[in-house]
């Protein structure tokens, strides 16, 4: 199995891009830099990020993400990675930011959600995994529910622990957290209360004898997991890592299993199987929800390929093969009009065209770009463009139109997960620094770039008002920004 850096974080998505030594860049499947840009001749985006929103399939505008809601699920509001009610300074600090509260936590890279002035997370400390609760004003401990675990990852991914990866989702008062070996449950945000769980495995995978009881990774297959006594059930290779969604009355993540589906939905408040859709590997990426082509539709990267299932009942409406070595879609897709937007490993960035035709969808190749490609970032968009980081550390302005480079500059790490504020790219990489860059359609402009943490951060910051939240190997950090 190849060795690169394996982190499957269902909270960590990004794209970034990097210059090769001697100030090369590596070649672009579609153009390079580009001329004829229509944007405003300013290098503003096209749109300020509420009408961003309007115009996206999965979100309507700020509004419709009141700040109790501003930053409640991976990537924020719909996973679109917009903070809609950030407030940054005009000038940020010129090296380092301190603290205004620090919280210590165990092993996991899952993104800090917040609601009703509470942060959520989860973590590992020895045999247990936990989602905890804190005071979104001091730091202070407000609860905590825990769960057992025995997991360790193949060997490849081990240095980045084996705790949980998959981030929380706060709706209507519930916390819903997946951990890496499938437990899945639904906590009382305010209490922390348990309203219902399961351990997914056990509920919807093929039982056998554990020798030992205790967890054995299965070649390059999966991992056995304990799911009672003297037995085991199988969980993906690195653990369930992908975040859950919601929408409306249905809890939508990842499944597989032989008694269960590829995507499943559950029923939020019992957590009652709703359907279940596809039997084949599952992926380490997340699903998002989004109205597309008419039909509302979850769209996600299983383990052959990208898929389109109505949000009703599962069923299956488009899908495109986008096979990674051992399954490794790890990015989350976006949406972008008529387009869905997805990259993985050693593949382009793939922008296909869905198309409705009332008695059957297809879907086609719209354009690719070699310049957004990235193992675990993802991407967001801003007006008729897309911007993310590549493999190279490299941030990449595309657009939307033709799948042209605009432009493609810095050198910032292997990771980030961008976050659109503003006329603001927040740009946290891996090794606690944060880049702030302009939403410049014209040319790479980086007006600071601030550390934040001395420990690493795999993970996505959230931004509401004056305040932002990460998680670094440390734990919990919160900051509040300058005027």
């Amino acid at each position: 199995m190849k060795q690169r850096l394996l982190l499957m974080a269902a909270a960590c998505a990004v794209v970034a891009m990097v210059a090769l030594p001697g100030g090369g860049c590596r070649p672009r499947a579609v153009g390079s830099q580009v001329a004829g840009d229509t944007s405003p001749a300013d290098g503003s985006p096209a749109a300020a990020p509420a009408e961003q929103a309007a115009r996206s399939p999965q979100a309507a505008s700020a509004a419709d993400w009141p700040p109790d809601r501003a930053w409640a699920n991976w990537r924020g509001p719909g996973g679109l990675g917009i903070a809609f009610h950030a407030k940054l300074p005009r000038d940020w600090p010129s090296k380092v930011m301190q603290p205004i509260w620090r919280y210590k936590l165990g092993t996991g890279w899952s993104s800090p959600v917040v609601a009703g002035q509470r942060v959520f997370v989860t973590d590992r400390v020895g045999p247990t995994e936990r989602l905890l609760a804190v005071s979104a004003d001091s730091g202070k401990p407000l609860w905590h529910v825990s769960n057992p675990v025995d997991f360790e990852p193949h060997p490849v991914g081990r240095r980045h622990g084996n705790g949980p990866k998959s981030t929380p989702v706060v709706y209507d008062g519930k916390v819903y957290s997946l951990g890496i070996t499938g437990w899945l449950q639904c906590v009382e945000a305010r209490s922390g209360r348990v309203v219902w769980k399961m351990l997914l495995p056990k509920r919807f995978g093929k039982s056998q004898p554990l020798p030992g009881g205790k967890a054995h990774v299965n070649g390059t297959q999966n991992v056995i997991v304990p799911i009672g006594p003297g037995l085991g059930a199988p969980v993906p290779l690195f653990g369930y890592t992908g975040s859950p969604t919601v929408d409306g009355q249905r809890l939508i993540l990842e499944v597989g299993g032989t008694q269960g589906g590829t995507v499943m939905a559950f029923d939020r408040t019992n957590g009652r199987p709703l359907w279940s859709a596809l039997n084949e590997s599952v992926s380490y990426s997340s699903p998002i929800v989004a109205d597309l082509a008419g039909i509302r539709q979850v769209i996600v990267m299983t383990g052959p390929r990208v898929v389109g299932l109505r949000v009703d009942d599962g069923t299956l409406l488009w899908d495109h093969p986008f096979q990674i070595q051992y399954n490794e879609s790890i990015s989350t897709p976006t949406v972008a009009g008529d387009l869905v937007l997805v990259t993985g490993d050693s593949r382009p960035l793939t922008a296909l065209r869905i198309i409705n035709r009332g008695d059957h969808w297809a879907q086609e190749v719209a354009w690719e770009n070699d310049d957004l490609s990235s193992y675990l970032s993802s991407m967001v968009v801003a007006g008729k463009h897309v911007f993310g980081m590549n493999d190279d550390g490299q941030f990449v302005c595309i657009r939307l139109s033709d799948g042209k480079t605009v432009w493609l500059d810095g050198n910032h790490g292997f990771y980030c997960s961008p976050v659109l504020a503003g006329d603001r790219l927040l740009g946290l990489n891996e090794t606690g620094e944060l880049a702030i860059l302009k939403v410049d359609t014209h040319r790479y402009h980086e007006p600071a770039v601030v550390e934040v943490a001395n420990t690493p951060t795999w993970t996505v910051p959230a931004v509401i008002g004056r305040r932002m939240y990460l998680r670094s190997r440390e734990g919990l950090r919160a900051f509040k920004l300058p005027r």
